[in-house]
């Protein structure tokens, strides 16, 4: 890990993405912005600005040569992002340019700024709780409207209040237990260990409770598995074109000609969604077809929903669900599916397709029904429990574990509690359930942990 967690010096960076734009910002943060960006401003004193107001003037390089005209806003700590003194200058989006004023800057004393270093600095100045900091690498790579959404309120309604309910829940069972060994007393007035099992009980179910009902940042990420599953020829490569919007698979008349797995992502709904396209299921005819059916089963088993496409010219209405139009065996059980009765322009209207209870009639050719497909796939995901687009909870993975550890040790302080173990061990289950919980706030966080929480975050941010 950097030692840029433990520096008070300067550091500057571009906090907008490389390329070419209307606008790029240069961000700089610590006790010495104004000395550092003194030598090279060109406009009204820097004393003078008040501060969060936009001042225009230029950049000069050392030979007083004008570099850029720039709109420049300073921040004072603590009452700035990262609380402590700030500078931004908002530069023409020239990526030459802004690699030139850059490097002026760092020739001016300050540090060029490790990934995610002005969070930290947010986040070690008080200005953001550890879970507030997550949450802002996670509302900037959120996919979807509903990960934009949660992640947002994490960061902006502090959203770590259910962290502290749980401390304020474990401390009023751990501290009178830990005080007992500290400051013993006479037996008459010792307490009793299993008068707090209710309580130890209650707590950890309120934990398992948001484990079950938080959502895995991970899965907002890559977005839930939809697989489009079917025979072979009833037009799961057009049907995945049609709702992309763009040709994106190859479509032909021949039946195999998708062999391999094919992933796009969508949003519906503000769901991010991954589409997958794979091979028709069926007899095999040759190797590579046999391969391609393996990869489309392996694809079911790790599908948060499937798509059973049926060619309604071709097939005859009836059969009771989904999975009965595919081999045996093919569907996992579990997996919520939906019938999509394909090619309906090629039907006539006294078809029994149009009053088979289930179906979603849809045609890849002419977009009809498309809008009904995808409004169901909302409503299955989130009627089945997967999506729950009511919750603000969400868990990375060091917060899940973190609350896993918290579990288990409530769980060993339950059973030793029952087995009559000394007073000892159940304080130390608690002590061991608190310190977990404080690993999840960041009250207290190994200096490793922190790097790597931090380094996933773009620089400049």
């Amino acid at each position: 890990m950097s030692d840029y967690h433990f520096k008070e010096d300067t550091i500057a960076a571009a906090s907008t993405p490389p390329g070419r734009g209307a606008v790029g910002i240069i961000r700089l943060s610590g006790g010495r912005v104004l000395d550092v960006i003194r030598p090279l401003w060109v406009g009204r004193p820097l004393d003078q600005i008040p501060p969060r107001f936009l001042t225009l003037g230029g950049i000069s390089n050392p030979a007083g040569e004008l570099m850029d005209q720039v709109l420049l806003v300073r921040f004072l700590g603590p009452s700035s992002y990262t609380g402590e003194d700030q500078v931004e200058l908002q530069c023409h989006g020239n990526p030459g340019l802004l690699s030139a004023i850059l490097s002026l800057v760092i020739k001016q004393g300050a540090r060029v700024a490790e990934p995610g270093e002005f969070t930290y600095r947010a986040f070690r100045n008080g200005r953001l709780t550890l879970l507030q900091a997550e949450s802002v690498a996670e509302l900037i790579e959120a996919r979807g409207e509903w990960a934009r959404r949660n992640a947002l309120a994490a960061l902006a309604e502090g959203g770590h209040e259910w962290v502290q309910s749980l401390m304020d829940a474990l401390l009023d069972i751990w501290v009178p237990i830990e005080a007992d060994l500290e400051f013993p007393t006479d037996d008459l007035d010792s307490i009793h260990l299993e008068s707090y099992l209710p309580r130890i009980e209650d707590l950890k179910e309120k934990i398992e409770e948001l484990d079950c009902r938080a959502t895995r940042f991970a899965k907002l990420q890559e977005g839930f598995r939809v697989v489009i599953a079917g025979a072979p020829n009833v037009g799961k490569s057009s049907l995945l074109n049609a709702l992309l919007g763009y040709s994106r698979a190859l479509v032909t008349e021949i039946p195999g000609t998708t062999r391999d797995t094919l992933e796009e992502l969508i949003e519906v709904e503000g769901i991010p969604i991954r589409l997958i396209d794979t091979a028709g299921l069926g007899e095999a005819r040759d190797l590579l077809d046999a391969k391609g059916m393996e990869r489309s089963r392996e694809a079911l088993t790790r599908a948060d929903l499937a798509i059973v496409v049926v060619d309604s010219a071709a097939t005859n209405p009836g059969l009771a669900t989904p999975e009965a139009y595919l081999p045996p065996g093919s569907l996992p059980e579990g997996v919520p599916a939906l019938l999509a009765a394909n090619k309906s322009d090629l039907i006539s209207v006294s078809s029994g397709w149009w009053s088979a209870e289930g179906a979603i009639l849809v045609s890849a050719h002419t977009g009809e029904g498309l809008e009904t497909l995808l409004r169901g796939l909302s409503e299955q995901l989130t009627g089945s429990g997967v999506v729950r687009l009511a919750e603000r909870i969400m868990l990375n993975q060091r917060q899940g574990l973190a609350l896993a550890k918290a579990r288990e040790a409530l769980s060993r302080c339950a059973e030793n509690i029952r087995a009559g173990a000394p007073q000892e061990l159940p304080a130390t289950d608690l002590g061991d359930a608190r310190r977990a919980l404080e690993e999840l706030s960041g009250k207290t966080i190994e200096a490793d942990l922190l790097g790597s929480i931090f380094s996933r975050f773009c620089i400049g941010k």
